[in-house]
């Protein structure tokens, strides 16, 4: 459907869009692309025919551009839109390797397994003509199939980094033919590798790459990415290789119409009107055979809507088994059934979380709708980019708004999201807590002996940690299993409905949802969680018009270690470490049709996590301060959005009042992802976008489009002051201006 205007109105009709609502529309016109006129020439004769066989005649410029690069024998970075052909680029040349050497094998790492999934049915095509064969080697593999393809390693093995880790080099024996024959490596979706899980993946790829060279390997890499503003320094930091970078950013693309929505609802209802509202546009775009993606904030908001919507479907005479849900929680057969129903067509309207946010390939998906702004900028042009795949098709995207400043910023700004560029990627090779952990598997693996020419695959800091960490693990032991790759969550629990185990969840949201007492929804039903067992969430049939409220409190304070340091008269600046105390206090249970309270319950429990990394600004005592500082936090908190490259999800604020009034910004995961020492260098630039965004907002003191609701113990919602903390910045901002009088060096604050 590429009528905007009738597809508003038909919205208005089913009440997914009402007359007062905010709405802005926008269309990025299609971009056509190059193409070449025949494949590079140096390319295998057999792969050559294989592409003619299903109907490749030729390529796009930037793929024989890569291509071309790869065949030099160089490592291959290709920045290019979604639903460019950046599967087909670094398939080619990959099968150009294995098809000039029988004995040759190929190695491809992805960050999610429903990406495997997808990548591995695209390869096949052109994989049967040429007799190789590909199998995915992860958690979803059985254990006979996994001996199988130890004892018999097709020339293909698609895996993730968990499996690279804890089997490929936890168990390197069993891989000992097919490693000293790896010729090539596909890193794909790079821009997944970041942050915490990135700065991980980054010492995990340095170990990989050292095994490797000691066993004679020498493979190249190609990498791919849609989102990523700094390719090649990133493809330095994540990997320690040089390489040719091809980038076509915005110079292929198919028509894209968006329609930007924050609904006019009052606060206290917004959540429940919101996702009545989404639950509408599904029915309304499932009416029209449009086959689309819901992306869902939460898990639980995803299984209500997915529950509410079978069943207004079956009301409405549309057929319910038409939605359907995905997640990752989900156990990999119904991930991947319910994957080919959507392939196949028979699934018309997915209400998914990020699972579904990168690299499915669906020539049929013509919509997507996004509750709420995703983490980041490039998760939000990964979801966008599943419409529409292929440069010749229309999509339409509809954005609704969350009760959120970053929404509401979004929604009321469109060309600030369709102009702003991508995000620089950040990850910390350096991080002495990452490297710590992946020494015991680096000595595993060198049995305790590292030579100087090591540092050049290792990387500096890497190496001199390790030189400086002598010894070798027991000769049986496999400390790869204890590394947890993407840090912070902590470990999964199985969720038991009997004696039935029927999803995953974890271990963070085990205890902010699923704490004994609470209405948890999954899959569509609602259960109360009964009971916590060593490695389980048991669960109980429940009333499904109950609800639970939770409360929660957080405590934060700084560890001993200050990193470093600025002073502007009686305002302090500082980079450094925290620990943290979350409190759950207990639950309200609610009956959603009568509204009754039903009480409380409950029993308190708190988490701590220490090491945090953290910038905080502490301001003398005054009224001003005590007014101000909740917002501060904030304008801290939304403005840092714009100028440093983190997930929303990544970081937290919080704030306090007292003798010492502070607001903090701290990263969510131990030992640092290096998103708080990037803000720390560029915290005025993070502070003025806030307050442009927060003057720019029409409220005249707080509310939650600028300002959101404060975490501390110690501030109310009610004392949220935008206008305090607005004056409180300015003159931050203006002491600033007038330069320092002290800074932090050798653990001390001295005058500068």
């Amino acid at each position: 459907m590429d009528d905007v205007v009738e597809f508003i109105a038909l919205l208005k009709d089913r009440d997914a869009l009402r007359d007062n609502d905010q709405i802005l529309t926008g269309t990025v016109d299609r971009i056509e692309p190059e193409y070449q006129d025949n494949w590079p020439t140096e390319l295998h004769q057999a792969v050559r025919e294989a592409l003619s066989s299903i109907g490749m005649s030729r390529p796009y410029r930037h793929q024989y551009d890569a291509i071309s690069k790869s065949l030099s024998g160089v490592d291959v970075v290709l920045e290019s839109p979604t639903a460019s052909g950046k599967t087909l680029a670094f398939t080619v040349p990959m099968l150009h390797a294995l098809k000039s050497d029988s004995n040759a094998h190929a190695m491809m790492i992805y960050p999610m397994k429903a990406l495997a999934f997808d990548q591995r049915a695209q390869i096949r095509e052109i994989c049967e003509p040429l007799s190789i064969q590909s199998w995915p080697y992860d958690g979803d593999t059985s254990p006979e199939h996994k001996k199988y393809l130890r004892l018999e390693p097709p020339q293909v093995l698609l895996t993730n980094p968990e499996y690279l880790n804890a089997s490929f080099l936890g168990w390197r024996e069993q891989w000992e033919v097919f490693l000293r024959n790896l010729r090539y490596i596909v890193i794909d979706e790079m821009h997944e590798y970041r942050g915490f899980f990135g700065s991980n993946m980054a010492l995990l790829l340095r170990r990989f790459f050292l095994h490797l060279k000691r066993i004679g390997a020498s493979p190249q890499v190609f990498l791919s990415t849609a989102t990523c503003a700094n390719p090649a320094e990133h493809v330095k930091n994540l990997t320690g290789r040089e390489v040719e970078v091809v980038s076509v950013r915005n110079s292929f693309r198919p028509r894209r119409h968006f329609v930007f929505v924050r609904p006019e609802v009052s606060n206290f209802r917004y959540r429940d009107i919101l996702q009545l509202r989404v639950e509408n546009a599904a029915l309304t775009v499932l009416s029209l055979e449009l086959q689309t993606l819901v992306f869902c904030p939460s898990k639980k908001f995803l299984e209500d809507a997915f529950r509410n919507c079978r069943r207004r479907a079956a009301e409405q005479g549309i057929e319910p088994d038409k939605i359907d849900v995905f997640h990752a929680d989900m156990k990999s057969e119904d991930r991947q059934y319910i994957q080919e129903k959507i392939k196949s067509g028979d699934t018309r309207v997915v209400f998914t979380t990020n699972a579904l946010e990168l690299g499915l390939d669906i020539g049929g998906l013509d919509a997507i709708v996004m509750a709420g702004f995703p983490p980041s900028i490039m998760s939000a042009w990964q979801q966008i980019g599943r419409a529409g795949r292929g440069w010749n098709r229309d999509a339409l995207v509809l954005f609704y708004a969350m009760n959120d400043p970053i929404d509401r910023f979004f929604v009321s700004n469109l060309d600030a999201f369709l102009n702003k560029p991508f995000d620089q990627i950040v990850v910390d090779p350096a991080n002495t807590e990452l490297i710590g952990k992946h020494i015991p598997s680096l000595m595993s693996e060198t049995k305790g002996i590292l030579y100087p020419q090591d540092e050049t695959t290792l990387g500096n800091p890497f190496y001199v940690q390790a030189s400086q960490n002598p010894g070798t693990p027991p000769p049986r032991s496999r400390p790869q299993s204890r590394l947890n790759m993407r840090g912070g969550t902590g470990p999964s629990f199985a969720l038991k409905h009997g004696n039935k185990e029927i999803g995953q969840i974890s271990a963070i949201r085990r205890f902010r949802e699923a704490y004994i007492g609470a209405v948890f929804t999954f899959m569509g039903r609602r259960y109360r969680v009964h009971s916590h067992e060593e490695d389980a969430v048991v669960l109980v049939d429940a009333d499904q018009n109950l609800r639970t409220e939770p409360g929660f409190f957080t405590v934060l304070s700084p560890s001993d270690e200050v990193v470093d340091g600025v002073a502007y008269g009686d305002v302090g600046v500082y980079f450094g470490r925290l620990n943290l105390w979350m409190n759950f206090t207990g639950y309200r249970l609610i009956d959603e049709v009568s509204g009754e309270d039903r009480g409380l319950g409950g029993t308190e429990v708190s988490i701590n996590q220490k090491n945090l990394h953290s910038v905080w600004i502490n301001v003398p005592h005054s009224q001003g301060a005590t007014d101000g500082i909740g917002a501060l936090e904030h304008l801290i908190r939304v403005g840092a959005m714009f100028v440093i490259p983190a997930d929303r999800f990544d970081t937290s604020t919080h704030s306090k009042t007292g003798d010492e009034p502070m607001a903090y910004y701290y990263e969510n995961y131990p030992g640092g992802i290096g998103v708080a020492k990037k803000l720390f260098n560029v915290w005025p630039s993070a502070l003025k976008k806030g307050i442009d965004i927060a003057i720019n907002c029409s409220c005249a003191v707080g509310c939650q489009n600028c300002i959101e609701p404060a975490k501390s113990y110690d501030i109310s919602n009610v004392n949220i002051d935008k206008r305090a903390g607005i004056e409180l910045a300015y003159h931050i901002l203006s002491l600033r201006a007038k330069g320092p009088d002290r800074r932090f060096e050798n653990g001390l604050m001295v005058p500068v």
